[in-house]
């Protein structure tokens, strides 16, 4: 009985986290994509460079959200998190800027759809599981 009480806790509390990260990731989208737009529509920056910055000011927002309110991972060094965390922000600026290209590119589909596309792909997969288990360590 305790067992299943343990296992019970554990689901709901990895739940509760993945929601979290969840809501921090669209919060941190928002900016990305707010900030992505007006440098591509106002500012008349290439789409691909707008991808990157709007993603660069959303990896800084999400880390600070993540760092303190999703994993609670105050115990850790913040530079050593910070490190660990710019390898995964890299990759994952890297794989929406790539991804963005080319659904935009082969697709023909506006750069904000394909934006929108792959950062769900990417915040759902890789962006979760390295940020848990690789920067946070949870």
């Amino acid at each position: 009985m305790v067992r299943i009480k343990n296992l019970s806790q554990k689901i709901s509390g990895n739940s509760k986290m993945f929601l979290r990260f969840q809501l921090t990731a669209i919060i941190a989208t928002s900016l990305d994509f707010l900030i992505t737009i007006f440098l591509k529509e106002k500012s008349g920056l290439n789409y691909s460079l707008a991808v990157g910055l709007g993603a660069t000011a959303g990896a800084i927002t999400a880390f600070a959200f993540n760092r303190y309110w999703v994993f609670r991972s105050l115990e850790k060094h913040p530079i050593e998190q910070g490190i660990r965390y710019l390898l995964v922000a890299g990759g994952s600026i890297f794989l929406n800027t790539l991804g963005t290209f080319i659904l935009t590119e082969t697709l023909q589909l506006p750069y904000i759809v394909s934006k929108g596309i792959v950062a769900m792909i990417i915040g759902f997969t890789y962006s979760y599981y390295f940020s848990k288990r690789f920067v946070f360590y949870v």
